[in-house]
Order: structure tokens, then sequence, then C-alpha cells
């Protein structure tokens, strides 16, 4: 070989290495060249948790992967910086499938995703004294006092601590840590201590709020936060300045998250959700029905179970993208191969069981267990 082609071959090798080894170094550190918007750009990446184990995981339509033996989760990385699908499968459950957009340098998350099975089994139950519908708070209102129940619980108090009112001129009431939250007849909202009720309550609010004396209240609290339904008008109590401040209007119900992080709230055929503590510009909306919505439960920090006319929907509350729901069959075929149609259901969810209940037509049916 001549002097003249070696150096040749030399020269071209090094320019290749030159044009080459800074591609492979940005290739290394994650930028990619996105051809739709024609300029090199950092990827982020997707990271896919499901519960149970997903058989498959397909991203864009194109890339599937299964989560490893041991692991219910996958992460798909070196993903350009634009809206990408997901698509979660398992054989006899329904599928989940949601467009998020990917930032760079970022992962999204999607690590709740909760899989239902098509076919989730219900059983009917003949004994009421197992139905969570029945009253089985420990107080209750009447005339404006506050008295204990007649739940098998307070069978120990005696007919006198019975006959005399707990706490006096109340309208609502509600459970904080050991205290009982509640709200006078004079518009104050106080609080008391569960194991002394005795001892002189303590005013939360130093301005008190105008009460209808044939309105509808409710208290809506968890350890840190208060909201007070006042005739649809959802209130939320400033901790700091103890004032109640317009939160959003008209509702029928809100429920706060087990977490305590999120607040859904609905009116008509319309849920909404926003993070406790937000103002009215941070409210989402989760889900519009065609029906009435009637009753919600949460299911757990990610998920809502809630009941529209004759249906039972469950639904996430991720709002990226488009939003995950499922709605139960109306006609439920139950073990011995009876078969249950759904008729104004009301809906109860224990979360030490993971068990829904559904009353329908004063049939109590009860569901294996929703979450793994």
């Amino acid at each position: 070989m001549k002097k003249r082609t070696r150096f040749t071959i030399l020269l071209t090798c090094i320019a290749c290495f030159l044009v080459v080894s800074p591609v492979l170094v940005f290739y290394s550190m994650g930028y990619r060249l996105d051809l739709e918007k024609m300029k090199i750009t950092l990827t982020g990446g997707i990271y896919v948790r499901t519960f149970p184990t997903a058989d498959k995981i397909t991203f864009d339509s194109k890339t599937s992967e299964k989560p490893a033996i041991f692991s219910n989760s996958v992460f798909k990385q070196s993903l350009l910086p634009n809206p990408h699908t997901v698509l979660v499968e398992k054989n006899g459950y329904y599928d989940y499938y949601k467009t998020v957009t990917v930032q760079e340098k970022q992962v999204t998350k999607l690590e709740n995703i909760l899989l239902f099975k098509k076919n989730i089994q219900f059983v009917t139950i003949t004994d009421q004294a197992q139905s969570p519908f029945n009253n089985k708070d420990k107080f209750l209102i009447k005339n404006n006092n506050l008295y204990y129940s007649n739940i098998i619980e307070n069978n120990i108090l005696t007919a006198t601590q019975r006959a005399t009112p707990v706490l006096q001129k109340i309208i609502a009431y509600d459970f904080q840590n050991n205290n009982i939250v509640w709200l006078g007849t004079n518009g104050f909202l106080y609080k008391s201590d569960l194991t002394n009720l005795s001892t002189e309550p303590v005013k939360i609010t130093p301005t008190p709020l105008k009460i209808n004396r044939t309105g509808i209240y409710k208290i809506i609290s968890n350890n840190n936060n208060i909201f007070i339904n006042n005739n649809g008008n959802l209130l939320v109590l400033d901790n700091k300045k103890g004032e109640l401040n317009d939160f959003y209007s008209p509702i029928t119900d809100a429920k706060i998250s087990p977490d305590g992080k999120n607040i859904v709230f609905y009116k008509d055929n319309a849920i909404y959700l926003s993070p406790t503590g937000l103002t009215l510009e941070e409210k989402y909306s989760l889900y519009k029905s065609p029906d009435k919505i009637n009753n919600l439960v949460w299911l757990n920090n990610s998920y809502i179970i809630f009941t529209s006319g004759n249906k039972i929907t469950i639904s996430e509350i991720d709002y990226r993208g488009n939003i995950n729901s499922i709605t139960l069959p109306q006609v439920m075929t139950l073990q011995d191969n009876e078969e249950i149609i759904i008729k104004n259901p009301q809906i109860f969810f224990n979360p030490q069981e993971n068990n829904l209940y559904v009353l329908t037509d004063k049939t109590l049916l009860v569901s294996e267990k929703l979450v793994p």
C-alpha cells in the first residue's frame, strides 16, 4: 500500500472520529434529533408501575415491554419531549391507556395505576347487622343538641348519660385527630377534646358565619384541613387567620382524600378535584356524566368510586391527559349465577378489607378485594 493511500486512510479515520465522537458523546448524554421540530433536544423518560403487575406495557403503539419477574414496573428512557402514549394490558383486566407529555431531563411517573378485573365478583349479604349503611356514628344531633347514639358501643352508658346532651346549640360536627370540630348555632366554629367534652371548647373562628335556620351544613375535615358545606357553598378554613373563605360554589358534597392532599367535590353531573389549601384557580375537571352524581367515596389516594343514575364508576384522579375510568356492569352475575340488576345504588368502600359494598333495591352486595 502506497504511503499516500495510507495517509488518506488515516485522515479519513481521523475525520470520522471527529464527526462520530461528539455524536456518541451527545447521544450518551441524552441528546437526540427531533425530526419533526428539526432540532437537537434532550430526552426524558416514563416510569410506569401497576397493581397488579401488567402482562405488557406498550409505548407509542410500537415498543412493548414486560415487567421483570419480581417487579411491577417498567422504565422507558430516551423519549423525545413530546406527548407519548402508554397502553397497559393484563389478561382478564380492563386496559389502561393514557397520553402524557415528557419533559426534557425529567421522568414522567405513572406509578399508581390500578388494573381492575372485567368480572369483579360480588356476593349477597343477608345479615343486615353487617351492613355499613346502618348508622354507626357515636353521636347524633337532635334539636340542635349532640347526644350519644343508640349503637351497640354506647350500651355501656347509663340512661342519664344518653339523655344528657354532650354539646348544646350545635348544627354540624366532624372529627379531627382526637377532637370533635363543630359549628354552633351562633355561627362560630369550635373544637373540643373527645376524651373530655366537659372542658371549655376552643373557639376556632373569631368571626361568626351567618346561619340560616332552615339551611343544611356539613363539616368535612381531616387532621390538617377543615371545610364547611354551607348550603352548597364550600368554605375552607384558613388555619393561620382563623377565617372561613369561599372555596367553590355550588356543590352537593365534597370528600377529602385519605392522605389529605386532595379534595373532590361534585354538583349535578360534574366532579372536580383540587389540592387542599389551594384556590379556585387550581381546580380540575375529573368527570362529566349524563346522569346526576349521587354519591362518591375514595378508593385510595389515586382513585374514586361514584354513582350516577344506575351506574357505578371507578375513576382515577390523574388529570394529566385523558382520565381513565371503568363502569361496572349494570347486571351483576353472582357466584351462584344469580343476576342482580343495579338500580339507584348506594356505595361504601371498606379500606381495611378493600371491599366495595353496594346497596341496591334492598339487596346488599359486597365485592371481592378491588385493590391487591
